[in-house]
């Protein structure tokens, strides 16, 4: 599906920042923070404001588009393309290096936690932080 063609799915006006920026975010194999975005924005001419990547980030992600981790503190959030692929997270806290986890662990348990608490569960997140083997050579 191309990028005006999922934007309008999705019920999203495609305009040129939104285009750019979900571009950005579907070419990129691992989730990636804002400045990331920023600076593959500026490296194919597309100049913007942080407060309109941030807003089109929030649309995106209401939208279902994108999921968003917030690893260590609010202004390391990464933004990750959905490609209905589930996976989780595990992040360096020392250089924040993100590596994808295979596989759900979740899956059973969630079930038991819809059963006993009633909620309708749809969606889960999990990261797990700690020291990367190259940060755990140079520590």
């Amino acid at each position: 599906m191309d990028i005006k063609t999922e934007l309008n799915h999705h019920g999203i006006k495609s305009t040129r920042q939104r285009e750019a920026i979900l571009t950005i975010l579907k070419d990129s194999d691992t989730p990636i923070t804002i400045n990331q975005i920023r600076e593959s924005l500026d490296a194919v001419g597309e100049y913007m404001d942080l407060s309109t990547i941030y807003r089109v980030l929030d649309v995106f992600e209401q939208k279902n588009i994108i999921t968003k981790t917030v690893p260590l503190e609010p202004s390391q959030s990464v933004y990750d393309y959905k490609r209905h692929i589930h996976k989780h997270h595990l992040i360096c806290t020392q250089c924040g290096t993100i590596t994808i986890i295979e596989g759900c662990p979740l899956g059973d348990y969630e079930g038991k936690v819809a059963r006993d608490s009633g909620y309708i569960i749809d969606r889960h997140q999990l990261e797990l932080y700690g020291l990367c083997p190259k940060c755990q050579k140079s520590a």
